[in-house]
């Protein structure tokens, strides 16, 4: 029989998954005084390539504002100057944002969270990838546990007072509150997204209301956007072919719409998830964890 070393640490939160969620968190916990370790599965590298949403509304920024992390929303490879509304039968109707206070910003997910990540360890933050097979124990007690497998076969063992659990909707934070324990409300939408990431820049966005269907368009970064276009659930990525996507992103705009290459495109399902309450024990879930708002 082999036995297999394990390490043993304490801290005060877990932190399960290094995205937006548990970052932020990690960075404010940080920022407050409070220990905490944050491990995720995937290795830097994978999690700061994950394309995900583009835009911090305005309470974000003003949230990152206020506990000194300003810097994390900036990106400098958005486009500096960018239109936005909606286009009915061919004719946009501008957002009018020189009418309004707001601060939201478009700041590809990737770009935030690698600076959320830098940000975290030049504040000394204890960060943790590829942290294999994380499993949670004992989280109705005071002195729950985190415990996973480094890459190198070696167990690592986390006894804390509280766990985020901030790993995504088919994470293993969730699944780890017995049955009949959380309540879910969901709704199933009567249509899917089609959603392509392109490599062309996007100098005007926003969403096309037109009798074929919703088309919409944002930017992610100076040279890339993502497109959508609104299609029945029974859909597959097969059925549409790069031409098809240009020739109907363009009869729902109305107007040309730029082109160029396409490198990923898939059938996304709609539904609003919200699981209630949000902890059980000492888990709490945030993010997609815990809910699911997707646009519609």
């Amino acid at each position: 029989m082999v036995e297999t070393a394990e390490n043993n640490n304490t801290t005060t939160v877990a932190i399960v998954g290094a995205g937006v969620a548990g970052l932020t968190l990690g960075n404010f916990l940080l920022r407050s005084g409070i220990d905490c370790i944050v491990v995720e599965k995937h290795s830097r590298a994978y999690v700061e390539k994950r394309q995900r949403a583009g835009t911090v509304d305005s309470r974000g920024v003003r949230l990152f504002r206020e506990w000194g992390l300003e810097d994390v929303v900036k990106d400098g490879s958005s486009p500096r100057e960018i239109t936005g509304g909606t286009w009915m039968d061919g004719v946009m109707y501008p957002l009018g944002f020189e009418d309004v206070d707001t601060d939201a910003v478009f700041c590809p997910q990737q770009v935030l969270v690698r600076n959320l990540t830098d940000a975290f360890l030049e504040a000394g933050g204890d960060l943790r990838f590829e942290a294999l097979d994380v499993s949670l124990e004992d989280i109705d007690s005071e002195g729950p546990t985190m415990r996973y497998r480094n890459p190198d076969g070696t167990t690592t063992t986390v006894t804390c007072d509280f766990i985020a659990g901030c790993d995504g909707f088919h994470g293993v934070s969730r699944a780890s509150v017995p049955a009949g324990q959380l309540a879910c409300h969901s709704h199933e939408y009567k249509y899917s997204w089609l959603s392509i990431m392109a490599e062309v820049p996007t100098e005007s966005f926003g969403m096309a209301i037109h009798d074929r269907g919703l088309a919409a368009r944002f930017p992610r970064g100076a040279d890339a956007s993502r497109l959508y276009l609104q299609c029945p659930p029974g859909d597959t990525p097969e059925q549409w072919p790069d031409e098809r996507i240009w020739g109907e992103l363009g009869a729902r705009f109305g107007a040309d719409v730029p082109t160029g290459r396409i490198v990923d495109k898939r059938i996304v399902p709609l539904r609003s998830v919200v699981f209630s309450p949000m902890s059980h024990g000492r888990l709490h879930l945030l993010g997609d964890a815990a809910h699911i708002v997707p646009p519609r």
